[in-house]
């Protein structure tokens, strides 16, 4: 979305003059605007370059590929968005002055034409400056025109709902992706074992017991055939502590073993069998009627967790559980898992070796819904509150008199949300960096 500092400060008064501020660069770097005639600007900035690079080597010590990848996933993510933006401003004659990757010092950056485009040290956001977002952003009377405050209303509506728009079409490619092209997991077909366990006292699981290797096929127990992974669930289920006769396909070969079943107690009902294996199965393709329906249940759910998270208990439920410590709620608690994560809670999960691509990409357009319904949320400063301003304007205005909303009478409101936002930030992270979810 677009950058709030950028349109409530003084720096969007700079940036809509074509002025870099030295605080948000550093005092080696003031860049204007291109001029006919004039050399484009480009400046590298060293240290900010070692710093992102740095990142990433940590990065890929702490995660390993999984999280770069994934991280790298991240930044198109709001690369997109941001796009969204400045596509749509470009498109309907906005002046958008700047567009930057990333946040904090600037690595690199080159104007072009009217717009000045950078890289940032830390990759964890991006934004475009598009003049005139508002009362309190001056812009130069020969810009007025070009201002978004000064477009119609559908014009306004469609630059600033595109940061989402992205969103929804990232998840929906995503998704349609992953169920017709890569495929789910068929739970009915063909399967084999993908891992092998250890009973909770150390020792060898029956399975691995009785010989069993990663990639073998049961294909019956007891003589009863096991062509759905279910069967084979069911029929170990009823048989605790049992000998069992496994006949296993092993590189085109049929052998047999045979093992004694494990015992599992409960502490209601009776014990049940266990084997100790894990299957991996094969993939289905599906129609991409099953993407788009996977893409409406993601953002139901999203409505759902977010309801929570903002809830007056879901609040309380986070400063309840910085102030705990780890011996008061376990990690692995109900209410622990119940609570949002930050970046690194996201980067951790999604670069877990247990974690398979199918996973990640899912993951990744879950996010991107998640994302895209709260930025349309009607307050300051995301992007659904400049929507929402923008309707009552259309409902206050008439044909004679345009009406404009006095943006300095809603900033009391909206430095409440950035508190709650932050709060959350500063909370989640907390909690991921000393407390994680197991």
């Amino acid at each position: 979305m677009p950058n709030p500092a950028e349109q409530l400060s003084e720096d969007t008064t700079d940036s809509a003059r074509g002025v870099e501020t030295g605080s948000d660069r550093g005092p080696s770097l003031v860049l204007g605007d291109t001029r006919p005639g004039e050399p484009e600007a480009s400046v590298t900035n060293l240290v900010g370059l070692v710093f992102l690079a740095a990142f990433f080597a940590f990065l890929w010590f702490w995660g390993g590929l999984n999280a770069v990848a994934f991280v790298l996933g991240l930044v198109i993510m709001i690369f997109l968005h941001e796009l969204g933006h400045f596509v749509t401003a470009r498109m309907t004659g906005m002046k958008a002055t700047r567009f930057f990757i990333g946040m904090g010092p600037t690595i690199v950056s080159r104007t072009k034409g009217e717009t000045e485009y950078g890289i940032k040290a830390i990759p964890a956001g991006a934004f475009v400056a598009i003049s005139g977002m508002n009362n309190l952003d001056p812009v130069p009377p020969e810009d007025e025109p070009r201002a978004y405050k000064n477009a119609s209303y559908p014009r306004r509506m469609l630059v600033i709902t595109a940061g989402s728009m992205m969103h929804f079409l990232q998840a929906i490619l995503i998704f349609v992706f992953l169920y017709s092209i890569i495929g789910v997991p068929d739970g009915d077909g063909r399967w084999e074992i993908r891992e092998l366990s250890k009973l909770d006292n150390g020792s060898d699981a029956p399975a691995l017991a009785a010989g069993l290797e990663i990639g073998d096929r049961i294909v019956t127990i007891d003589g009863q055939p096991t062509d759905k992974f279910d069967d084979l669930r069911t029929y170990v289920s009823a048989r605790p502590g049992e000998q069992v006769v496994l006949g296993v396909e092993r590189d085109g070969r049929l052998i047999e073993s045979t093992t004694t079943l494990a015992a599992v107690p409960h502490e209601e009902g009776p014990d049940t069998g266990f084997l100790g294996v894990g299957a991996e199965f094969e993939n289905k393709q599906l129609s991409p009627v099953v993407g788009l329906q996977a893409f409406k249940e993601t953002a139901l759910a999203s409505f759902t967790t977010m309801g929570k998270i903002f809830s007056p208990s879901g609040i309380r439920n986070l400063g309840s559980l910085m102030l705990q410590g780890p011996e008061d709620v376990g990690l692995d608690s109900d209410e622990a898992a119940e609570r949002p994560v930050s970046l690194v809670g996201i980067v951790r999960i999604a670069g877990d070796d247990q974690f398979d691509w199918s996973s990640r990409l899912f993951f990744l357009g879950s996010i991107n819904v998640f994302v895209g319904i709260f930025n349309l949320v009607p307050l300051l400063p995301l992007d659904g509150g400049h929507a929402a301003i923008g309707t009552y304007e259309r409902i206050r205005s008439t044909k004679k008199r345009r009406y404009f909303v006095d943006y300095a009478k809603l900033m009391p409101l909206t430095y409440g949300v950035v508190v709650v936002l932050g709060f959350l930030f500063i909370s989640t992270l907390w909690l991921d960096v000393l407390r994680p979810i197991s």
